[in-house]
């Protein structure tokens, strides 16, 4: 079978699987919640000046400022799809988009938190993309706890 990437150009079919992570954060589900569903959230735990909102159709606009080994800034544009407050909040994101994730559940020592992220494309290009989000997002659970449970901040 043979599909085309992102520009146009032939590739063959791969399998690509959805990624999964989860983690327990020791912070209440609503505390976990604001830190995901908007710019002002994720600035504090791993982003640099990105700006959405916790509601459906808000643009997403995610900003890592001096990210590469360059110093040059590193963004990404999607769109909110889901927001249920401190449940569940999904955006897209990529090119093309694939689908985020984050659902928070309420567990006795504080939050369950999973993150997914569904419809990488099924092509070489997508498995390279799965091999970079995939240790990513785990990282990313990492940060999220070490800010709500501590008040720290990881990353650059």
């Amino acid at each position: 079978m043979s599909t085309t990437d992102e520009n146009g150009t032939p590739q063959d079919a791969v399998q690509v699987p959805d990624i999964l992570h989860s983690t327990l954060v020791r912070a209440a589900p609503d505390a976990v919640f604001d830190l995901l569903s908007s710019g002002t959230g994720w600035d504090k735990w791993f982003t640099n000046g990105s700006t959405f909102g916790p509601s459906e159709g808000s643009p997403v606009h995610l900003v890592w400022r001096g990210w590469t080994d360059d110093g040059s800034d590193v963004t990404d544009d999607g769109v909110v799809m889901e927001c249920v407050p401190n449940e569940r909040f999904a955006f897209t994101w990529g090119t093309p988009p694939s689908l985020v994730t984050f659902t928070t559940a309420e567990h006795p020592d504080g939050t369950w938190l999973t993150v997914v992220e569904t419809g990488l494309p099924q092509t070489a290009a997508g498995l390279a993309r799965f091999g970079e989000c995939a240790p990513g997002w785990g990282e990313a659970l990492t940060l999220v706890r070490c800010y709500a449970e501590h008040g720290i901040r990881l990353s650059t």
